[in-house]
């Protein structure tokens, strides 16, 4: 395992296994800005890197705006699956209202994807 970025938020790391695995780890609470810029940073090393797989640890994260859901599957999910990403598996959080928020936006996002 390889750390590649880490703030209070967020920790994303590689695993150079057969399938290359980006894995988001979040901490706890994040606000909006710094949900989006980590989503951001997670793209951006995914495609650095071309991996194949990810894993979402959401176990700590609390509440997101929908909007900010919405915005994560047009803005993240989808360039992830288009940059070669075919394996996502997702740790879900132990927050309620996220787990709803989050099987929503998946039930709506991931069709329209290779995932």
């Amino acid at each position: 395992m390889e750390k590649l970025f880490s703030n209070q938020y967020v920790n994303i790391s590689l695993y150079g296994t057969t399938h290359k695995t980006i894995e988001l780890h979040w901490l706890d609470f994040v606000p909006s800005a710094d949900f989006r810029a980590g989503m951001l940073e997670l793209l951006r090393l995914a495609r650095l890197h071309r991996v194949q797989a990810w894993v979402a640890d959401n176990r700590l994260i609390r509440a997101l705006r929908p909007v900010d859901l919405a915005w994560a599957g047009t803005e993240v999910i989808v360039p992830m699956s288009e940059g070669g990403v075919r394996r996502l598996a997702i740790v879900e959080s132990k927050d309620a209202i996220n787990r709803m928020g989050v099987n929503a936006m998946l039930t709506t996002t991931l069709p329209n994807t290779k995932l």
